[in-house]
């Protein structure tokens, strides 16, 4: 005689709770594989949309840098579709500060201004350019409380100053106490070169480097700026009106012959390197590409190329 043998509730029961466990882990399988996958569609068009700003970018520097191609020209900004376009921007590489030409016991005194109009002190300032005049000359001699290469081997940096003229931004930021300066100025690479002729372009500089190189107010500065960027205000614009002569420059800007001294050959009115700044923009992603050319035409030779993601 066989005799069935029936599920008791309490083995019903349990196996209610494994099939309902069972049915949540597949969900959540199923919900984490979705989230996988919408993670790496997100991620596969974003890497497009980079590529597609970067692209648009590169369309920018070759429109700016054919030669006949001038600032203002409305071909140095393009909606290419809702959500894709570029824009130009040519100036001069001259429109910032160029520091090595700055760095001569005659010239010291503009960057000890400018470092302690950022907030350093007097004596501070006056130590760190006495570091960078050390860091490019060619002898072992040690100006007050700078550093030479011994001084720079007991603090765990040997190698160290070059002896040379900087090569980049970069090897600024090396010296010793710079990293003081960049606490109080963090944008200072904004302002600095070490490309072009060493001398500041007025008719492209901001005022505020105006200012800091002639040591006039920056409220002059900005009444020079005000007639070079013509009526609306806004530079690279067609409206745009260029100083012609130098001495208009510094009669407006109030500067005395003395300063005008100081100021031998680090002033001009048109500066002889090409600077393309190119923004391409795609959805939300957008990149920036900086290009430095020396020369035109056929001489033309390429300094730089920077690839940067702007604010």
């Amino acid at each position: 005689m066989n005799f069935a043998i029936l599920p008791t509730k309490k083995s019903r029961a349990s196996a209610l709770l494994v099939v309902l466990w069972v049915i949540a882990l597949l969900s959540f399988l199923v919900v984490t594989t979705l989230m996988v996958i919408m993670q790496d569609v997100e991620s596969v068009g974003a890497r497009h949309q980079v590529f597609r700003a970067r692209q648009l970018a590169e369309m920018g520097v070759a429109v700016a840098s054919n030669p006949m191609v001038k600032m203002g020209d409305p071909l140095l900004g393009r909606q290419v579709s809702p959500v894709e376009r570029y824009e130009a921007i040519i100036s001069t590489e001259e429109s910032l500060l160029n520091i090595n030409a700055l760095l001569t016991e005659q010239r010291r005194l503009i960057l000890e201004r400018l470092f302690s109009g950022k907030g350093l002190e007097a004596a501070a300032a006056q130590t760190l350019v006495n570091r960078m005049l050390d860091w490019i000359d060619g002898d072992e001699l040690q100006r007050l409380d700078s550093m030479e290469r011994d001084q720079y081997e007991k603090a765990g940096f040997p190698g160290r100053p070059y002896d040379r003229p900087f090569r980049s931004l970069d090897e600024v930021a090396l010296v010793a106490g710079m990293d003081t300066l960049i606490e109080l100025w963090p944008q200072w690479r904004e302002s600095f070169t070490v490309f072009g002729d060493g001398m500041l372009d007025v008719n492209e500089a901001s005022p505020e480097l105006i200012a800091a190189l002639t040591g006039v107010s920056v409220l002059n500065a900005r009444d020079l700026a005000s007639r070079r960027d013509g009526p609306d205000g806004r530079r690279y614009t067609l409206d745009d009106t260029p100083f012609l002569e130098l001495g208009e420059v510094t009669a407006l800007l109030g500067i005395s012959e003395a300063d005008m001294v100081l100021l031998e050959g680090l002033l001009t009115l048109k500066g002889s390197t090409r600077r393309v700044v190119s923004t391409g923009v795609a959805g939300d992603y957008a990149r920036s590409i900086t290009v430095l050319v020396s020369g035109d035409g056929g001489s033309a030779v390429m300094l730089d190329w920077r690839e940067t993601v702007p604010q």
